[in-house]
């Protein structure tokens, strides 16, 4: 069994659960680097992490971006440029911002 799966097929699933295109975005800031699958109408321009309501994004002109993130992946659940299966299982990874089921993980193998 494999202990992780690609970006690439990781994108593949969530574009195929929500059937919509995403584009993959790596964004920084001084305490964590994130990978996001967005859409290509969100322009996330910055990031801060709130301990009450978690990830927080910025559009270009500082404003507050209230749609839903397709999916946000941490650099600590990546490894050699994979997602590790233990975060998916941990509900680090999510899909709009929902835990997957055992099924789902299932299906990526």
């Amino acid at each position: 069994m494999e202990e992780s799966i690609s970006i690439l097929k990781w994108k593949a699933f969530v574009e195929n659960k929500q059937r919509k295109k995403l584009l993959v975005k790596l964004i920084w800031n001084d305490i964590d680097k994130l990978t996001l699958l967005l859409p290509p109408n969100i322009k996330v321009n910055a990031f801060i992490k709130d301990e009450k309501e978690g990830y927080l994004f910025y559009d270009m002109e500082g404003n507050l971006i209230s749609s839903p993130i397709p999916s946000i992946i941490p650099s600590s659940a990546l490894k050699d440029g994979q997602i590790l299966l233990k975060a998916l299982n941990d509900g680090q990874v999510t899909v709009y911002g929902e835990k997957l089921n055992k099924k789902e993980i299932q299906s990526l193998y």
